[in-house]
C-alpha cells in the first residue's frame, strides 16, 4: 500500500492534490468527506491541528496548504521525463510538471503558482462572504450590507479582479499554460480558481485566451480521472 495519503474535502482546494497525483500516476489512498455545514468536518482535527484540507500524509509526514503540497509531490514523486529514475533525487532539473530552475518558463512557474492564493483567491473569497452577508443579514439592516458590498464591488473589488484577469488573458494569449509550453503544477493551482469565478460568477466571454486555457486543463486525461474520484467541484 502507498505511503500517501489524501484527506480530501469535497468541493475544496483538495481537489488539485487529486489531479496532480492522477497526472503523476502514483498510487495513493483517497479518503473523501462532506461538509459540516459548509465548513470542514471537525474529524479533519484529528489529523491536522488546523483541521483543513487538503492534509496529505506520507508515512510520519502531514503536509497541508496547496501549493507546499504541490511543491512537496514535485520534490519527491515527479520522475524526471523519460522516467529515468536515477534522476529523481534532483529537484530542480528534469520535471516533467515543473520547469527547470533558473529558466524563464520556472520563473513563470513560480509567479503564477503564488499568484493564485495571494492575489486571486484573497478577492474571490471576499466577494464570496459579502454575497453571503446580503444573503443571510437579518431584514433590518440587508439594505446596509447591499449598500457596503456594492461600495466595496465597485471601488476595489471589480477594478482589482479585472486587472489581474486581463493580465492573465493576455499571458495566455501568448502561451499554452502558465509557465510557457509546460503543462505544470501552477496550472492545477490557478485552475480551482479559475473554474469556481466561472460556475459562480461567469467569466466574462472578452477573456477568451482564459476560457481557452480552462478548456485545454478540462480536457486532461488526468483531470477527468481526478473528477471521478474526487467528485466535480460544485460552488
Amino acid at each position: 500500500m502507498s505511503n500517501l495519503h489524501l484527506h480530501h474535502l469535497k468541493n475544496s482546494r483538495s481537489f488539485r492534490i487529486i489531479w496532480l497525483l492522477e497526472e503523476l500516476s502514483i498510487p495513493y489512498q483517497l479518503t473523501s468527506y462532506d461538509r459540516e455545514n459548509t465548513l470542514a468536518p471537525k474529524s479533519l482535527k484529528s489529523i491536522h491541528p488546523m483541521g483543513k484540507s487538503p492534509i496529505l500524509t506520507d508515512g510520519d509526514k502531514t503536509l497541508i496548504e496547496s501549493a507546499h503540497i504541490i511543491e512537496y509531490l514535485i520534490d519527491n514523486y515527479d520522475l524526471a521525463i523519460g522516467n529515468n529514475p536515477e534522476l529523481l533525487a534532483n529537484l530542480v532539473i528534469n520535471k516533467q510538471f515543473r520547469p527547470d530552475y533558473g529558466t524563464v518558463a520556472y520563473e513563470n512557474y513560480r509567479y503564477w503558482l503564488h499568484f493564485t492564493e495571494s492575489s486571486l483567491m484573497p478577492l474571490l473569497m471576499i466577494r464570496l462572504l459579502f454575497g453571503k452577508m446580503m444573503k443571510q443579514s437579518p431584514i433590518g439592516i440587508k439594505q446596509v450590507a447591499k449598500l457596503l458590498s456594492k461600495s466595496v464591488e465597485q471601488s476595489y473589488l471589480h477594478k482589482t479582479l479585472n486587472a489581474e484577469l486581463l493580465m492573465l488573458d493576455k499571458h495566455l494569449g501568448q502561451h499554452d499554460w502558465l509557465a510557457g509550453e509546460q503543462f505544470t503544477g501552477a496550472d492545477i493551482q490557478l485552475e480551482f480558481a479559475i473554474d469556481a469565478m466561472q460556475k459562480t460568477w461567469q467569466l466574462e466571454p472578452c477573456f477568451a485566451n482564459i476560457h481557452n486555457w480552462l478548456k485545454r486543463c478540462h480536457a486532461r486525461p488526468a483531470y477527468q480521472q481526478a473528477v471521478a474520484k474526487g467528485g466535480e467541484n460544485q460552488f
